[in-house]
């Protein structure tokens, strides 16, 4: 879907990607200095127009009609069934919002949301190739954006922008991580500028740091499963309760107001590989008790990952594979 980093970087900064880090080297950079990872699989979607935003105001499961240039919010996509399509990361844009997500995902979707413009104003626009992402976190890549972008935002969520660049705070267990979206040209410069003076990561590792954050990237083969609650939206600032109806919205509201929820979202730990998205979680006797959401190898060994749990069972003695499954803290009250 995209190009290759290491060719666009060979291209414009004339440069041959190094040997990564290890795991531990990211690890203790991301105390210590900082880290910079490419993030090739993210997808950008931009919804433009003059309907733009009531449009996704109507589909989308928080508000996203009070975003300002400031603030970015996540936001589920539901079928009518309440079933999460996808958990968007929204940005305002000057002619209307971009939604990120996993590139597999957006390329699959999109058909399905363009399907719901009928005669508004809306244009659906694939930012890739012209545009791409990296993560950067850490002490001195935080000293480095901000000579690069003017300031940071002051919180996760928050946004800010410097001409065609973006510059998006994310929630990390050890610190704020930063998404800088850019053109593929100033991309290229920025990366060719700082990663000398950062560790290279990759996405594996800024996936390890949402899984501990506790932030669900939803891909194809869990999506249209799982209602947005259940995914931990609720205390994630994804669900509004006093919007407008999108699609699913009874659902996702009856589940809150009467307390039904069964399943939530945990973090937990897992020796070996890390298991795809969708691989079954089961208890000792075979029986199912939640799915992979996503996960990723965890410094020091092993693999750290997000799971959807049936709330009655997460006590239990839970299996991946036949690998034992150890529960690890949320860094957030998750919901009840």
């Amino acid at each position: 879907m995209r190009e290759p980093w290491n060719t666009l970087l060979a291209r414009s900064a004339e440069t041959v990607v190094t040997a990564l880090a290890t795991p531990d080297e990211m690890e203790m950079a991301l105390g210590d200095s900082g880290v910079i990872c490419p993030l090739p699989s993210l997808g950008m979607l931009h919804v433009a127009g003059d309907d733009a935003v009531a449009f996704l105001q109507k589909q989308l499961s928080q508000d996203v009609a009070g975003l300002d240039g400031s603030r970015s919010t996540l936001a589920a996509w539901c079928n009518a069934k309440g079933r999460t399509r996808a958990v968007f990361r929204v940005i305002p844009s000057d002619t209307g919002l971009i939604l990120l997500a996993d590139a597999e995902l957006l390329e699959a979707i999109r058909p399905t949301l363009q399907m719901f413009i009928l005669r508004s104003q809306v244009a659906l626009t694939d930012l890739a190739p012209e545009e791409g992402a990296l993560g950067m976190a850490g002490p001195a890549a935080v000293s480095l954006l901000t000579e690069g972008a003017g300031s940071l935002p002051d919180s996760p969520g928050g946004v800010v922008r410097a001409g065609d660049l973006h510059v998006v705070a994310l929630p990390g267990a050890v610190t704020t991580r930063y998404l800088v979206i850019a053109p593929t040209d100033q991309l290229a410069a920025f990366w060719g500028r700082y990663r000398d003076a950062l560790t290279e990561g990759n996405e594996d590792f800024w996936h390890l740091q949402a899984i501990r954050a506790g932030l669900p990237d939803l891909t194809l083969p869990v999506s249209e499963s799982l209602v947005p609650t259940m995914l931990n939206l609720e205390p994630l600032g994804g669900i509004s309760y006093e919007k407008g109806c999108y699609p699913g919205q009874e659902v996702v509201a009856r589940m809150h107001y009467r307390g039904q929820l069964k399943r939530r979202l945990y973090r937990a730990a897992l020796a070996g590989d890390p298991p795809a998205a969708g691989t079954a979680v089961e208890d000792n006797e075979g029986t199912e008790a939640g799915v992979v959401i996503n996960a990723a190898p965890a410094s020091g060994g092993g693999s750290e990952l997000l799971a959807v749990l049936r709330i009655e069972k997460a006590d239990s003695d839970l299996r991946v594979e036949t690998r034992s499954l150890q529960l690890l803290d949320l860094p957030y009250a998750p919901p009840h």
